[in-house]
């Protein structure tokens, strides 16, 4: 009977342990999964995940999705950041950047800067 018990309580402190492990880690997502690295807002497209290259000057980023083809996005100094500054942008950095299509361009109407450790 205690063998029982102590099993019982074991897989409870496991699940409550692997709970916990994944929030820390922030993988644990709100998004539901569509399948697709950029989702549809309107007349703007969203894409979350690590930035692979910055060009301050050039005004270009590259970030790769977790799941999907990298998008390269347009920014200039008047779109607006969340969480930070255009120069706080490095590589590997999780973001969301909100974005519309111009002239066959990917142009950023606002970039996000998520925490460390999140599942860009």
């Amino acid at each position: 009977m205690s063998f029982v018990l102590n099993n019982r309580y074991g897989n409870v402190l496991l699940l409550a342990f692997l709970a916990l492990f994944f929030l820390a880690s922030g993988c644990v997502s709100t998004q539901n999964g569509t399948g697709s690295s950029a989702n549809i807002q309107g007349n703007n497209l969203t894409i979350k995940g690590k930035v692979q290259k910055i060009s301050l000057e050039e005004g270009v980023m590259i970030i790769a999705p977790r799941k999907g083809d990298r998008v390269t996005v347009k920014f200039t100094e008047q779109t607006a950041v969340k969480g930070g500054s255009l120069k706080e942008i490095v590589r590997f950095l999780p973001v969301r950047v909100i974005y519309n299509v111009e002239g066959g361009e990917n142009i950023a109407v606002s970039i996000e800067l998520l925490p460390q450790g999140s599942c860009g």
